[in-house]
């Protein structure tokens, strides 16, 4: 009697998940990913803006100083501007995508830079280090016919030799007491009129009238502050 010989069974469903699940690799790494990475580098390449820094250096004379922008941005710049108060400025490029200029005045300052993609960046910053304001009369003193006043200033400080006064007849004083630590000088006061000027080491000056008149045994100190000004250059670059 002739035997069979046992038969095995097919399993198609093993065989069909596994092919299914390669497909979907398959469409996953070759269409969905690359389509992904690509719409991801459109819209990156699309909407990338630069990244923009303003500094604004110390000044060491308090005339001047140097205000550096810089771009950090994959794309190449399509053009770059920059503004005090208002006024166009020319830049002068440097190493590493940065851009300068010498500013002799304070100000608000307005910077723009727009990619190659067309996409604009923009920062704003102010210039506060130019010292533009003249020395103040700190004290003044009136005392047995001597005037004595003091100055002070912020910024580049009191040129303590630009300190000097006049009488009356535009004849100029000489000082009776001098004191360079806190800016003091005295004078014999002109009781018909006393004008004293100052500059600090910017330049910046003040002027100031003084008279006086009794009050009983007592001399009484008037003074009118004159209007301050700068020599300082208003160019901006």
């Amino acid at each position: 009697m002739e035997q069979r010989q046992p038969t095995s069974r097919r399993q198609p469903g093993r065989y069909q998940k596994k092919s299914r699940s390669d497909g979907w690799t398959h469409v996953l790494l070759f269409y969905v990913l690359p389509f992904l990475v690509f719409n991801s580098l459109l819209f990156f390449a699309v909407t990338a803006t630069p990244k923009l820094s303003l500094t604004v250096a110390e000044s060491a004379d308090f005339l001047s100083t140097e205000v550096t922008l810089k771009v950090e941005s994959w794309f190449p710049t399509k053009s770059v501007t920059m503004t005090i108060d208002g006024e166009p400025v020319e830049l002068t490029k440097g190493k590493s995508r940065t851009y300068s200029v010498a500013v002799y005045k304070n100000g608000s300052i307005d910077a723009r830079v727009t990619n190659l993609n067309g996409m604009p960046g923009m920062i704003t910053g102010h210039i506060n280090v130019i010292d533009e304001n003249a020395p103040t009369f700190e004290d003044t003193n009136l005392e047995d016919g001597i005037l004595t006043v003091t100055l002070s200033d912020t910024q580049s400080g009191v040129d303590f030799d630009s300190i000097y006064a006049v009488n009356s007849a535009g004849e100029q004083l000489e000082a009776t007491m001098l004191n360079p630590e806190i800016n003091a000088k005295a004078f014999v006061m002109d009781p018909a009129g006393t004008q004293v000027y100052a500059k600090d080491k910017a330049g910046n000056e003040v002027h100031q009238s003084f008279t006086s008149h009794k009050e009983g045994s007592k001399g009484v100190l008037d003074s009118s502050k004159e209007e301050e000004t700068a020599e300082g250059s208003d160019n901006i670059v």
